[in-house]
């Protein structure tokens, strides 16, 4: 028997062999005449033989419900509900009393603000004109240190002596509104142009 010439079956070959599909003459040929396809032909063939013959498993028809069963999906929202939050403040008689510490401090504070407010209203009228003062100073020496870093900035010459020339500036301006005049002829010209509108819509 002469070896078989060329490159061996692709494996597209073995699987029309282990099905019993029916074969080209070149790879009968192929099979005739190169031992070492036939071989893994056969053993691919005994393989699938013994694959088949297997009993066939499938699962308890109560399967996939024991599996529902036994999943525990936690709820994203349960942090948030009120009835989360209780369970978890009262779950020990710690949390409780720590919980009623803490709402005690809270209302505790804010009654004493609200009484302070109520018996020193000269106070609080001086604390609040001592916070705007110190906003408006704070912001005051916000915009004087903006502005000095402008002023630092390197283009800020050439724009200081751009300002000194109105004409360039009547010129710049001209120019822009050209531009802008320019845009919005071309933008009614595409919108009232019916053939751009349909391929438009048809694509």
């Amino acid at each position: 028997m002469n070896p078989a010439q060329g490159p061996h079956l692709s494996h597209d070959d073995f699987d029309a062999w282990t099905s019993g599909a029916s074969l080209s003459a070149q790879v009968r040929d192929h099979l005739a005449g190169c031992p070492e396809c036939l071989e893994r032909a056969e053993a691919e063939r005994e393989v699938v033989a013994l694959i088949s013959a297997l009993a066939p498993m499938a699962p308890a028809p109560d399967f996939a419900d024991r599996v529902m069963q036994s999943v525990s999906v936690p709820d994203p929202f349960s942090l948030r509900s009120l009835a989360g939050i209780h369970r978890r403040l009262f779950a020990t008689p710690r949390a409780a009393a720590l919980a009623a510490t803490l709402a005690l401090l809270v209302v505790g504070s804010m009654t004493a603000s609200v009484m302070w407010s109520l018996g020193h209203p000269e106070a609080l009228a001086a604390l609040g004109s001592w916070i705007r003062s110190e906003a408006w100073q704070a912001g005051w020496i916000a915009v004087r240190g903006l502005a000095s870093n402008v002023i630092e900035q390197p283009w800020y010459s050439g724009l200081r002596q751009s300002l000194d020339h109105p004409a360039r500036w009547g010129a710049g301006s001209a120019f822009v509104s050209l531009l802008y005049a320019g845009g919005i002829l071309a933008m009614r010209r595409l919108m009232s142009d019916p053939a751009r509108q349909v391929s438009h819509a048809n694509v």
